[in-house]
């Protein structure tokens, strides 16, 4: 969102893989209207949100390294 009347909903990735082997859409509108309304949407979500500043990351649990660094093992599959 921009302004507060730019919108811009989607799954739209932009990287190689994304554009040559993924169905992407993404749904993009001028409107103040819907601006506001996806402005309220998103300040609502960021309401239930909890902020994880770098001192709480780095104390996550083990198996969360774990997984973390299996997951970039598959980085170009994923």
């Amino acid at each position: 969102m921009v302004d507060g009347q730019w919108v811009s909903v989607g799954t739209m990735n932009f990287d190689n893989r994304s554009l040559a082997l993924n169905d992407e859409s993404t749904l993009m509108a001028l409107d103040l209207e819907i601006g506001k309304q996806m402005e309220r949407i998103f300040f609502d979500d960021l309401s239930h949100s909890e902020e994880i500043d770098l001192k709480t990351f780095r104390k996550r649990p083990f198996y969360e390294h774990i997984a973390e660094h299996g997951a970039s093992l598959l980085t170009r599959l994923l």
